[in-house]
C-alpha cells in the first residue's frame, strides 16, 4: 500500500483507498482490503470527486493539521465518510438540505463520531455559524447556479484567515449556454475578486464530465 496523499490516501493495484475508521463496515458497498493490521476502503473516483481530484493529479491537499471542516452538499455521506477516514480526529460539520439525503447522513454520523450532520441550506450560513465555528477547510459540492457566491458567503462566515477551500464546480449547474471553460473562467474571476486565491484547478473528467476541482486559499 503506497501513501499518495498525506494524510490518509493510499494506492494499491491502481486503486485508491482510505484507512477504514470503522474496520469491518462499508458505507456504500465499497471494497475492503486489509494489509498488515490496517483495513482500507476503496476510494472510488466514479463515486467521489475528491477521489477524482487525486486520481487526476491534484497536488494541493489541504488536510494537514485540519481540526474543523465545513462540508457543504454532504448528500448521503459517500465522500464525507472518506474525509472522516482521512481526518479521524477532526470535527466534520456536514451540511445537507434534502431531508431524504439527510437521513442517510444521520445514519453515517451515528457510527462515525467525527461527523456532525446539519440539516440546513448552504445559502444561509448564519443558521449554522454558531455550531460550526471557525473552520480550517471548506469542502463544497453543490449543484446550484450560484455555487461561487455560496462558497464566498460561507468563507466570510466560517473560514479562518488563510484557510483553504476545495470547490467541486459543476459548470452545467451554473449555465448550459456557455462552455464549461468559460464558466470556469467566470468562477475563478469571481472568487479572486471576492477574496480567494486560486491555487490549483483540475479537470475531473472522465469521472465527472464538465466538472472542475478548485483548490482555493482565503485571503480576504
Amino acid at each position: 500500500m503506497e501513501l499518495v496523499r498525506s494524510p490518509g490516501v493510499y494506492r494499491a493495484g491502481g486503486f485508491l483507498y482510505t484507512p477504514n475508521l470503522l474496520p469491518g463496515t462499508r458505507v456504500y458497498g465499497e471494497e475492503l482490503r486489509t494489509e498488515g493490521e490496517i483495513e482500507y476502503r476503496r476510494f472510488d473516483p466514479d463515486r467521489s470527486k475528491l477521489a477524482a481530484w487525486v486520481q487526476n493529479g491534484g497536488r494541493t491537499w489541504p488536510f494537514q493539521r485540519v481540526q474543523r471542516v465545513l462540508y457543504l452538499g454532504a448528500s448521503h455521506g459517500t465522500t464525507v465518510s472518506h474525509v472522516s477516514d482521512i481526518l479521524p480526529r477532526a470535527h466534520i460539520y456536514a451540511v445537507e438540505k434534502s431531508p431524504r439525503a439527510f437521513a442517510g447522513l444521520l445514519n453515517l454520523a451515528q457510527a462515525r463520531d467525527n461527523v456532525f450532520p446539519i440539516l440546513a441550506d448552504a445559502q444561509l450560513p448564519e443558521r449554522y455559524r454558531a455550531r460550526a465555528g471557525d473552520v480550517d477547510l471548506i469542502y463544497q459540492d453543490l449543484a446550484q447556479r450560484n455555487q461561487t457566491s455560496i462558497l464566498v458567503e460561507n468563507a466570510r462566515a466560517c473560514l479562518k484567515p488563510h484557510g483553504f477551500a476545495l470547490l467541486q464546480l459543476k459548470t452545467r449547474s451554473v449555465t448550459q449556454t456557455r462552455s464549461p471553460r468559460a464558466v470556469l473562467q467566470g468562477a475563478t474571476d469571481e472568487l479572486e475578486r471576492d477574496g480567494f486565491r486560486v491555487r490549483e484547478v483540475v479537470d475531473l473528467a472522465p469521472f465527472s464530465r464538465d466538472h472542475f476541482g478548485l483548490a482555493l486559499q482565503w485571503e480576504a
